[in-house]
């Protein structure tokens, strides 16, 4: 309950479903622009177990406790003693280092297949044949088995080699990190820590562990996604992706950035246009740098959207009789949100 108070603020209404579906990776145009907006958009898929049952019980605690308010149309606050418990938490909350990775990587996935690595690879090291593997899916198996088959040869020195310059990296961004990611690996007569033996050996509470966690597995994901053709890179290169966007979203851009109108790339790739829009807008969040401003957004359109609207984007309201484009008016205003967030900032 304590971690999910840090997405709440004091003078800014937030959509409780947007926060619900920015931790569980339901990644929406419109989840992807408010989570923008509350500025929590690094925590997407940070816990993509979380089903609804769990959270809305974790909101209806905070309720309970007065920390919230939440209004009719699912818009939430916190109220003057949830200010009061968000400040003393701030002392005791790990603050996140690898947040802007969020997009690289699945980390439940990496996860299972690194501690799985690691294991193989230190029980190959005591000679040992004879030991009981970390349960996982068959196929995770397999690409295990031929990890470690292809890089047999230096397998042993290459990835430890490796961990200990990824451990100086961590412990230079946070000490508590590195210990927290070699505490838990499994190996050769090591179970590997729980939540609580980590807990008391870092000093953070349980309810913090999570977002360490996630920390964690971002970092070796960003680690292994820079130190192309090592151990850790050829182990877990099937699960990074290249950019922040979805790959439909991707093929979209592509064409787009070669010159191809919205009309001509709904017609090559047989999708609707209001789909191409929708993959552009998500480009405008996650991957701004990826376009050009003034190719997706006229210079005419910005103009006539200035004389209407100023002051803060999230406040806006969008009025169609004052925003060209028919059919593509809200398209044309929530890319001006964005370009002017994009100025401002």
């Amino acid at each position: 309950m304590n971690y999910l108070l840090r997405f709440f603020d004091e003078h800014q209404p937030r959509r409780i479903r947007v926060i619900e579906n920015t931790l569980r990776n339901r990644r929406t145009v419109s989840t992807l622009f408010w989570a923008k907006q509350y500025g929590i958009l690094g925590w997407t898929g940070a816990d993509r177990s979380l089903n609804r049952e769990k959270f809305d019980q974790l909101l209806e605690n905070l309720v309970q406790d007065n920390l919230i308010k939440i209004d009719s149309d699912g818009q939430a606050v916190l109220t003057t003693p949830g200010i009061l418990k968000q400040e003393e938490l701030k002392s005791e909350e790990y603050q996140p280092q690898f947040l802007d990775w969020y997009w690289l990587a699945n980390t439940n996935r990496v996860e299972r297949r690194l501690l799985l690595g690691v294991q193989v690879v230190s029980e190959l090291t005591y000679h040992n044949r004879h030991y009981a593997p970390l349960t996982n899916e068959y196929q995770e198996l397999q690409l295990v088995k031929r990890w470690l088959f292809n890089c047999r040869q230096n397998i042993i020195k290459q990835l430890t080699d490796e961990l200990k310059i990824f451990g100086s990296s961590l412990a230079n961004a946070d000490e508590r990190l590195a210990n927290y990611f070699f505490y838990s690996l499994i190996g050769h007569q090591t179970a590997g820590e729980n939540i609580l033996q980590l807990s008391k050996q870092l000093g953070i509470s349980t309810d913090q562990m999570p977002v360490v966690k996630q920390d964690a597995l971002l970092a070796v994901a960003a680690f292994a996604n820079s130190y192309r053709g090592g151990a850790l890179n050829q182990l877990l290169a099937d699960l990074l992706t290249e950019t922040p966007l979805s790959y439909s979203a991707n093929q979209t851009l592509m064409l787009y950035q070669r010159g191809q109108t919205i009309e001509q790339i709904a017609k090559r790739r047989r999708i609707k246009a209001n789909t191409v829009r929708e993959h552009l807008l998500e480009t405008a969040i996650v991957y701004p740098t990826a376009i050009n401003w003034d190719q997706l957004l006229p210079g005419e359109i910005r103009q006539q959207l200035a004389k209407h609207y100023q002051g803060d984007v999230s406040k806006w309201q969008f009025k169609p009789e004052i925003v060209p484009g028919d059919q593509a008016a809200f398209y044309y205003f929530r890319l001006y949100q964005l370009y002017r967030e994009k100025q401002d900032d």
